[in-house]
Parts: C-alpha cells; sequence; structure tokens
C-alpha cells in the first residue's frame, strides 16, 4: 500500500498554478477549524514493510515498486530497521507499514543542509488496517531511534497560512534554511471515506 496522496489546502487556477484561496481541493477541509501541525521534510518517500507471516519479513520501497532510491539510503534503511529490531517493537499477529522520509546527505538541495549523513523520519504508520496516532507513531519512533516530523502545535487555518508565510526556518536543519512547509492534521485522527488520514500540505514556495 503506498502512502496516501496528500492534497494541497486549495485548488491551483490552471493557467499559471497558482491557489484559488477559498476554494478548498477536498470539501471536509473547510469543515476543520483546527489542525495539528508539523514540519513538511524535503526528501525521498520510503515504506518499510514488516509483515510477521512472510518468508521475506522486511521489504524497503519508495513510493511505488519501481521507484529508485540512492544506494546509500537502502543500505542505511537495512542495515537499521532489521527482523529483530521491527520484531521487538510490533506485534507479531499484523502486517505494519512504516511510512517516512528518507533526507539528508544529497537527498534533494535541502539534504545537505538537514545532515551530513543520511536518515529516516517517520511519519506515519498502520498495522493491520488501523493508522496509528501522532502520539503512538512519535513512540514508535523513539523506540526505533529515528526522528519524528517536529511538531508545530494546533493552529487555525489563518495561523498557518500566516505562518508559512513567515518563511519559517526548519526545526530540523543542522544548518539553517526555510523550512520546505507544513502538514496539517486532524487532532483527534479523521479519516477520508477511503479510509485514508484527513490531512493537507502547503510549501513556502506555493506563495512565492
Amino acid at each position: 500500500m503506498s502512502y496516501p496522496k496528500i492534497n494541497s489546502l486549495f485548488k491551483r487556477n490552471e493557467k499559471d498554478h497558482s491557489f484559488i484561496i477559498g476554494d478548498y481541493s477536498c470539501q471536509e477541509f473547510e469543515l476543520i477549524k483546527r489542525w495539528r501541525v508539523e514540519e513538511k521534510i524535503d526528501g525521498t518517500n520510503v515504506r518499510i514493510i514488516y509483515d510477521p507471516s512472510a518468508e521475506e519479513k522486511v521489504t524497503i520501497l519508495g513510493r511505488s515498486k519501481d521507484s529508485g532510491m540512492p544506494v546509500y539510503l537502502v543500505e542505511f534503511l537495512k542495515n537499521h530497521f532489521t527482523v529483530e529490531r521491527l520484531s521487538a517493537i510490533f506485534d507479531q499477529k499484523y502486517k505494519c507499514i512504516l511510512y517516512g522520509e528518507g533526507y539528508g546527505h544529497t537527498i534533494q538541495s535541502a539534504g545537505p543542509r538537514y545532515r551530513k549523513d543520511v536518515s529516516f523520519m517517520l511519519f506515519d504508520v498502520i498495522v493491520g488496517s488501523f493508522w496509528l496516532t501522532r502520539e503512538v507513531v512519535r513512540e514508535k519512533a523513539e523506540q526505533l531511534q529515528v526522528p519524528f516530523p517536529p511538531e508545530l502545535g494546533i493552529m487555525t487555518e489563518a495561523e498557518i497560512v500566516d505562518f508559512i508565510h513567515s518563511k519559517p526556518q526548519s526545526l530540523c536543519s543542522t544548518q539553517p534554511q526555510v523550512m520546505e512547509g507544513i502538514i496539517a492534521r486532524t487532532e483527534p485522527l479523521m479519516l477520508f471515506r477511503n479510509g485514508n488520514p484527513l490531512m493537507w500540505k502547503l510549501k513556502v514556495r506555493d506563495f512565492e
């Protein structure tokens, strides 16, 4: 299961791709008044599938089955997410998928400013058919000894837009750089009708 596509908050103008402010990309977004906000990381999408019942218990993939990843990132992931480590943390009855971002080193132009080496930031986990809450995902990240996205608090839509307009600095970079953007989620967790988490994104460059 690939990670769900995250829509931008608003629809875009077909001519110049600028936002149509107030025209929401999903009607559900207009109904939520306060959002749980985290920093969005500029990296490469990674899935780690742990299936205790499979012959190959750990599978590492990009966003799609054919997505390529840098060799050094794959090597890091294989060494870090071992069967022993995952089996000690997750229930052996269920298949689980860890979703995150490979980042740092030379991954994207922002990579070297995040960190000189490479790492994996965990941002979602699905166990069986259940999405874990943010608190539990953060707990799993701590147990796995990997980062969790910087949390920016609970904000209204207007506060989030103002925040993005201010071009805030990244909270997880070792060298100063403007953060790529934010991911806004419901608090508590809510799902679309298709079972995907209800969330949206805004990038700083969306308003430049």
